[in-house]
């Protein structure tokens, strides 16, 4: 740790100056010799994990998919629900085999697609959610940074380029943060520990209220503590940036024991969603066909739901739809109300040129579910496939209004299909209310002011243009509200 700390101080050296310098400005934080700089307020903190978050989109690394969106969300909404402090969190899946996850600025909280496959069951993934979640509540990466403006000012900033990092790289900013930290002296490294402790006791808490088995953050860290220390391969950044001992393992049990016993056996979504990382993040989809094909042979794998799931969605993968739809029939037998085979019999039949088919499943699907955002979503996408981009923007636009947590997809593809449609204005709006979801703020407003110097608007959208603009140039630093109105303006 003592020479990974060297390492990332020599690279934080040439690299403060800049970050630094340009975080004023771009991010709208306070001068670091500035004494109101003692903290990151939470303003500071929103410019900050909205940055990282576009620089994570923009890197392609995103996991851009409705169900896994969905699923982790969930998890994440139960846990975070579990803690008397309430607060809205952002959770997202990150394209990466690596094991890791972290919590960033802003209440965003990432975890690496490898972490999800490496757990053995939900009670595990949610231990981990639950810890990164117990940063955020504890306001962590704020006090990291004001220990450090009060130690010394080369280790702000050196904390502060280390959180800016994140926005190039979370996991490169997470141990540079943990290397700068630990590097600092006793005192930081105690902090450091101490914020450790902390996530792992508020994270239990939020474990066993939200109904999970809180043995599952012990047998989490006792199982990545037994595979990585008899293997030959790199210790994952999780246990770089999480040190796991037989201390923290027996502390974590002692914890868990103060709690009942719950018997909680992992979803079906939980096991169909790996799968579905397995499928997506193939880069051979014909080999893993093979294999899955030679498992199922052999009887060689763990969860029955998970295989065939996952059996399905290669043969799709592989244009195989003759197989994937009746297994998807025999799946839905089984289970005549799973959500996640009507999805992707509905893939099937579209992909397979049965429109009719794919229309009824999703009419019977919301049937079953009104106002379900997964089939909604499937249903205007397939609508807009077939070219009526009408009926579907009338149904995305009665969506979003009537579901306030709609996903910012659900406004994205409304503005694709109300262009596609000739309405620009409308699409432009729609446009602002996806970006405003995402956090890009300054962009949001930028698309208002295309919608309104489209003159295509009758009085009532206008007035919801003014109104939408007027609550997001609150949003954002005055010097950028400006720039944006003059570049808006030429």
């Amino acid at each position: 740790m003592k020479l990974r700390s060297l390492a990332v101080a020599g690279i934080l050296s040439c690299f403060v100056p800049t970050v630094v310098a340009n975080a004023a400005d771009a991010l709208a934080l306070p001068d670091i010799g500035d004494s109101s700089s003692a903290v990151l307020t939470p303003a500071d903190q929103q410019h900050i994990g909205r940055d990282m978050m576009r620089s994570i989109r923009d890197s392609g690394r995103l996991i851009d998919d409705p169900e896994i969106e969905n699923y982790i969300q969930e998890i994440g909404h139960r846990l975070a629900s579990a803690s008397p402090q309430g607060g809205s969190f952002n959770y997202f899946v990150v394209r990466d085999p690596t094991i890791n996850a972290f919590a960033m600025p802003g209440d965003y909280i990432g975890i690496n697609s490898g972490l999800i496959l490496a757990t053995q069951n939900e009670n595990q993934l949610a231990a981990v959610l639950a810890h990164e979640t117990a940063h955020e509540i504890q306001h962590h990466l704020a006090r990291s940074y004001a220990e450090a403006k009060r130690m010394n000012l080369p280790l702000t900033a050196a904390v502060l380029a280390a959180i800016l990092l994140g926005s190039r790289d979370p996991q490169a900013g997470q141990a540079a943060l943990a290397a700068t930290m630990g590097g600092a002296g006793d005192s930081q490294l105690a902090s450091s520990r101490a914020h450790e402790s902390e996530a792992d006791r508020v994270g239990m808490d939020l474990l066993a209220t939200a109904g999970f088995d809180p043995y599952g953050m012990p047998d989490f860290f006792e199982q990545l503590q037994q595979h990585f220390r008899f293997s030959d391969g790199a210790v994952p950044a999780y246990l770089i940036d999480h040190p796991v001992t037989a201390d923290r393992i027996a502390d974590a049990r002692n914890r868990a024991a103060q709690y009942p016993r719950v018997h909680y056996v992992s979803s079906v979504n939980y096991h169909i969603i790996k799968a579905r990382l397995r499928v997506l993040g193939a880069t051979d989809v014909s080999a893993l066909l093979k294999q899955i094909t030679s498992e199922l042979k052999n009887g060689n794998y763990n969860d029955d739901i998970g295989e065939h799931y996952a059996y399905a969605l290669a043969l799709e993968k592989n244009g195989k739809y003759a197989e994937a739809r009746q297994l998807l029939h025999k799946m839905l037998q089984d289970d005549p109300g799973r959500i996640a085979y009507m999805l992707l019999l509905a893939e099937v039949d579209a992909q397979s040129k049965q429109p009719a088919a794919t229309r009824a499943l999703y009419k019977h699907g919301l049937g079953l579910y009104p106002g379900n955002a997964l089939l909604t979503l499937g249903y205007a996408k397939f609508m807009m496939q077939q070219g009526e981009n009408k009926q579907a923007a009338a149904m995305l636009d009665e969506f979003t209004r009537m579901h306030d947590d709609a996903p910012p997809r659900a406004y994205e593809m409304l503005a694709n299909a109300e262009d596609q449609t000739g309405r620009k204005g409308i699409s432009h709006i729609a446009l602002a209310d996806y970006y405003t979801r995402i956090g890009e703020i300054p962009t949001a407003i930028e698309q208002l002011h295309l919608a309104r110097r489209g003159h295509d608007l009758d009085f009532y959208h206008e007035s919801i243009v003014e109104a939408k603009l007027k609550q997001l140039q609150q949003q954002v630093p005055t010097k950028k509200h400006d720039s944006d109105r003059k570049k808006n303006s030429r």
